[in-house]
């Protein structure tokens, strides 16, 4: 197969799959709010006060201290394959996503650490 049309269809699937996942993206965050909606009218319905809905997921200081940290890793991770692509030519899917799962498991891997020692 030629470069062109390798390129022709490697550019087709990632438009695809772009689209695809923005579509899922938007289905999960209708999905969430729905849901939210009818707890509430649950609440509502059993004359429990609404503002009780999803307190238990409400996110701790711990949580937003991990997903600080998986943003990070991950932006490292990307900073860092996009370096061994560029200085030893391995594919970009390798690099990338060993480097990520590297930086993300490394991250994990502290703060499940940092909280046995708290």
């Amino acid at each position: 197969m030629d470069e062109i049309t390798y390129n022709a269809i490697h550019e087709t699937i990632m438009g695809i799959l772009g689209i695809g996942m923005s579509f899922v993206l938007l289905f999960i965050i209708y999905r969430a709010l729905r849901m939210r909606n009818q707890e509430r009218l649950a609440l509502i319905e059993r004359n429990m006060d609404p503002s009780l809905a999803g307190k238990y997921f409400q996110g701790t200081k711990v949580d937003y201290q991990k997903l600080g940290w998986i943003l990070v890793s991950t932006s490292l991770g990307i900073i860092s394959g996009y370096v061994i692509n560029l200085t030893t030519g391995i594919p970009d899917f390798v690099s990338y996503s060993t480097m990520i799962l590297l930086f993300c498991g490394t991250a994990l891997l502290y703060l499940h650490r940092l909280g046995n020692n708290n």
